[in-house]
């Protein structure tokens, strides 16, 4: 599975070094569940995407919420298991994170994030 950098260009900083692509509908069906954690540095870009849920889930996740050109649209900080997240108008992809990368990387709705 390739892994994604994810730059916050609005600042400069590093969102993820290690994010994997969640671009079939199986993929987006399992997600993080398989997980038992995220850590530092990882994370999870589920396109097409406009909602999640933390449904089975075992850790917290911040969730970053963008557009097509992934401009922030919404972030929701330490969303906690078995809780759900719907996105704001716009939204095509969900970034799911480490809990406190959003505060960490310094992201802010209206940021646009590099993703290569």
């Amino acid at each position: 599975m390739n892994e994604l950098i994810i730059v916050n260009l609005s600042n400069g900083n590093i969102v993820t070094k290690q994010a994997q692509m969640a671009n079939s509908w199986s993929k987006r069906f399992v997600g993080l569940l398989m997980h038992k954690h995220l850590l530092n540095g990882e994370g999870m870009l589920l396109q097409p995407c406009q909602s999640i849920h933390t449904l089975g889930m075992r850790f917290s996740i911040d969730v970053v919420f963008l557009d097509k050109q992934f401009r922030i649209t919404k972030l929701t900080r330490a969303l906690k298991p078995y809780r759900f997240s719907l996105s704001t108008k716009g939204t095509h992809s969900v970034l799911e994170l480490p809990t406190g990368t959003i505060d960490k990387s310094g992201l802010k709705t209206g940021d646009r994030l590099l993703v290569a």
